[in-house]
């Protein structure tokens, strides 16, 4: 518990550790051990978008795959919260401070991983969120920003578009056939080929359509 006497949440339950491990365990059988072992696993609320990052221990990775985890229960969508237990049942004891043990703390499973800020190149450039909350389409202000950048020239349209947000909700109204050759697009312009990076002339009247409607 915290320092206010409220349960802490908890980081990671045992069906997480089971697919992170599982995922990790085909990535080393595809890779190799040494680069196969180079593994996060994000654990994201699909509510919220807050995501956590763990990396597993290579015993947990082990145990895993030697399937020593008993009755996993299910995640909390699943279960009320307040059902779901911190620890993960264990088919064998194992040994936990000099004791044996069924029931292993899920937090023992884990690496400290340390995650530090970083701004991809997909970030956008405005600090304003250029999608509205309540439907995921494109603000107003997104939209008359993209349509000046259309009037101006390619890099400053393709520059504009450098944001996931946009790119998802401009996915929703423009054909997918249109919208992957947008994304190729972006994807060069931000990876460094901005010379010779053009918008065809029929991808800017679909976009300009869809703005303006």
């Amino acid at each position: 518990e915290d320092k206010d006497g409220k349960a802490e949440s908890q980081a990671v339950f045992g069906m997480d550790i089971a697919t992170g491990a599982s995922l990790q365990i085909q990535n080393m059988k595809s890779l190799g051990r040494l680069e196969g072992n180079k593994f996060v696993t994000l654990a994201m609320d699909a509510t919220t978008g807050a995501t956590e990052a763990f990396q597993l221990s290579d015993v947990s990775v082990q145990m895993v795959h030697e399937s020593m985890f008993d009755s996993l229960v299910p995640p909390p969508s699943v279960l009320a919260a307040d059902n779901i237990p911190r620890t993960v049942p264990m088919k064998h004891a194992v040994l936990v401070d000099g004791r044996e043990t069924t029931e292993l703390d899920s937090v023992l499973c884990l690496v400290n991983t340390a995650m530090l800020s970083n701004v991809g190149n997909y970030a956008g450039k405005s600090a304003a969120s250029s999608v509205k909350k309540s439907n995921a389409g494109l603000a107003n202000k997104a939209k008359k920003t993209l349509l000046n950048a259309l009037e101006t020239d390619d890099n400053k349209l393709l520059e504009e578009l450098c944001d996931f947000n946009i790119l998802v909700a401009l996915d929703q109204s423009i054909p997918a056939n249109d919208m992957e050759a947008l994304c190729g697009l972006v994807k060069k312009w931000a990876r460094g080929q901005k010379q010779g990076t053009t918008v065809d002339p029929k991808l800017k009247m679909k976009l300009k359509s869809c703005l303006e409607s």
